[in-house]
C-alpha cells in the first residue's frame, strides 16, 4: 500500500514557523518602534518651530532631535532607551521585508514595498548609530554635512551623477506618495477602526493627513536639491532635512510656511503614537 505523500519541511517553512511562534513579541517590539519614531518626529517638529523664529537654525534634524534628548536630565539614559526603540522600528522593517506580515499581496507592489522596507531599515539603523555617537561625543552633525559628504563620495565614482539623480527621483516619488496617502486617507486602512472611538478615528485622519503632507513637501524639497546636485556636479547643493527646512524659511512668508510644516511634523509624530496603539500589524 502506498504511503501518503508528505511534504518535506524546507528551511523557509522552518523560519516561517519560528516567526509565527514569536509573532506576539515581534508585534510588541514593532509598537515600541512606532512610539520611538513618534518621539523623534515630535522633537524635530518642535526644533523646526523654534527655527521658524530665527533661533538654532541647524538643529531641526533627526540628529538634532537626538542631541536635544541627550542634553536633558537623565539624557544618556533616555537616549539609550530611544535607541532601543529605533532599533525595534528598524527590526520591524526588516521583518516586513522578509515575511510580508502586512500582506501587501500584489506581485510588483510586494517587491517594491519590500525594497522600501529595507531602505527604511537602513535609515533607522543609521539613526541608532548616530545616537550612540552622540551619546559618547555629545555632538550632533547637521544632516546637510552628512548628505554633502555622501554626495561628494558618490560624485567621485563612475556614474555618480546618475546615481544621485536617481536618488533625487526616488525622494521625489516618496514625497508624491506621502501626499497621495495624505489626501486620499489611504493610511487610515492601516488602523484598527473597531478598537477606536469616533473621536480617535476622526482626529487620526486630521493629524495623519497634516503630518504626511508635511513629510511629502520636505521630501520633495530634498529631491529638488539632489537632482540639482547631479546636474551641477556640486555636492554643496545637497540638502538634508535641516537644509530643506532652511530653504523653506527663505521663501516669501518663509517663517509662516516653516511653522506650518513644523506643526505637520509634530502631527506626524502624534500619528505615530496612534499607530503604536492601533496599527494593524498583520492581515487580521
Amino acid at each position: 500500500m502506498k504511503q501518503p505523500f508528505v511534504k518535506e519541511i524546507t528551511l523557509k517553512d522552518k523560519i516561517w514557523n519560528r516567526f509565527e511562534s514569536c509573532r506576539p513579541w515581534v508585534h510588541r517590539f514593532a509598537r515600541v518602534g512606532y512610539l520611538s519614531k513618534g518621539i523623534v518626529y515630535v522633537i524635530i517638529g518642535i526644533l523646526a518651530l523654534i527655527m521658524s523664529t530665527g533661533k538654532h537654525p541647524n538643529e531641526a534634524s533627526s540628529n538634532g532631535a537626538l542631541y536635544t534628548i541627550a542634553q536633558q536630565p537623565f539624557g544618556p539614559v533616555l537616549l539609550i532607551v530611544l535607541s532601543i526603540g529605533l532599533s525595534a522600528y528598524a527590526f520591524w522593517q526588516l521583518v516586513k521585508a522578509v515575511f510580508d506580515p502586512e500582506c501587501v499581496n500584489h506581485s510588483w507592489k510586494r517587491w517594491f514595498s519590500r525594497l522600501s522596507y529595507l531602505i527604511i531599515a537602513g535609515v533607522y539603523i543609521a539613526m541608532c548609530i548616530s545616537s550612540l555617537r552622540i551619546l559618547f561625543r555629545a555632538r550632533a552633525e547637521s544632516s546637510d554635512k552628512t548628505y554633502q559628504t555622501l554626495s561628494a563620495e558618490m560624485l567621485s565614482q563612475p556614474f555618480g551623477q546618475l546615481l544621485i539623480a536617481i536618488g533625487g527621483l526616488v525622494f521625489g516619488i516618496i514625497g508624491v506618495v506621502f501626499l497621495h496617502r495624505a489626501f486620499s486617507h489611504r493610511f487610515k486602512r492601516d488602523l484598527k477602526k473597531n478598537e477606536m472611538n469616533k473621536k480617535e478615528w476622526k482626529w487620526s485622519g486630521y493629524i495623519g493627513t497634516f503630518g504626511m503632507a508635511a513629510r511629502g513637501i520636505v521630501f520633495m524639497i530634498i529631491a529638488f536639491f539632489l537632482i540639482r546636485t547631479a546636474v551641477l556636479a556640486d555636492p554643496e547643493e545637497t540638502r538634508g532635512l535641516d537644509g530643506a527646512l532652511l530653504e523653506l524659511s527663505a521663501q516669501p512668508f518663509g517663517p509662516v510656511l516653516l511653522a506650518i510644516v513644523s506643526l505637520g511634523f509634530v502631527s506626524y509624530g502624534v500619528f505615530m503614537f496612534a499607530s503604536a496603539r492601533y496599527r494593524r500589524l498583520n492581515s487580521g
